[in-house]
């Protein structure tokens, strides 16, 4: 096998099993791993757009409108009009912040004990390595 299949392979090997791992967490606040997502990138950005999100996840504007939606039921986050009136800006609630914290300690943990036989130079390595990749 080529070492680019092997990767791959092992690429794909650990990330379904770690979306699974993160959606048993965030299933008891009603969320899934693609809204978790989008929330984390409304508190990483603070007010933005859901056209800006979108473009930062690399998801489809209709995908990020539907899981904007769920957010938005949950009041997690909220919308307002902007002065031109195409637009509107998403921010993040005084629930959200407070849920996003929780969950956010929770995820943490989690992504510790799957890393706990990586020592902090061999993260930084595969980072690097992953985002040198051109996808």
């Amino acid at each position: 096998m080529r070492i680019e299949q092997e990767l791959f392979d092992a690429y794909i090997a650990i990330y379904r099993p770690y979306i699974n791992r993160a959606n048993t967490i965030l299933s008891s606040y009603n969320l899934y791993s693609s809204q978790w997502l989008i929330l984390k990138d409304i508190a990483k950005n603070g007010t933005t757009t859901s056209v800006d999100v979108s473009r930062r996840r690399g998801i489809e504007k209709p995908t990020a409108t539907k899981v904007i939606k769920h957010l938005l039921e949950l009041g997690l986050i909220e919308s307002k009009q902007g002065e031109d009136r195409r637009i509107k800006y998403l921010r993040m609630t005084e629930s959200g912040k407070d849920l996003f914290d929780e969950v956010s300690g929770r995820m943490n943990a989690m992504q510790r004990e799957v890393l706990e036989d990586f020592d902090h130079e061999e993260m930084e390595m595969l980072i690097r390595s992953l985002r040198r990749m051109n996808l």
